[in-house]
């Protein structure tokens, strides 16, 4: 998993903003020495679902929710949605064993690609 968490981060060019004024690149959030202890949200909205993922995961951040917000009842690729809302907010000091929730919609481009839910 480390393997891919260090591709990941080769190929993103975004960055997570942190909170005010301050910014983590994504690749540095992908980094493999993860803090043990509370750390501050990044800022996901408008990011891959699968990047947001990563990026907490290597934060040290595991209990990650997603719910959708465009009518899907649940998420299969993380590469197809979008983060539109995140709780915590962006900035706030998030403990490793806290639930972050990822509200996320699905991106036109995979809207149009796949018709295995029916709704195309």
């Amino acid at each position: 998993m480390r393997a891919i968490h260090r591709k990941l981060g080769s190929l993103v060019v975004g960055v997570l903003t942190l909170g005010v004024g301050s910014c983590l690149p994504l690749r540095a959030a992908l980094d493999d020495t993860a803090p043990s202890g509370p750390v501050p949200m990044p800022s996901l909205r408008g990011v891959v679902l699968g990047n947001g993922v990563a990026a907490l995961r290597a934060l040290g951040v595991e209990n990650v929710t997603t719910v959708p917000v465009d009518g899907h009842l649940f998420v299969v690729d993380h590469d197809n949605w979008v983060v539109v809302r995140q709780a915590p907010k962006a900035g706030v000091t998030v403990a490793p064993d806290e639930e972050v929730t990822l509200s996320v919609r699905k991106t036109e481009e995979a809207e149009s690609r796949f018709c295995f839910d029916n709704d195309c």
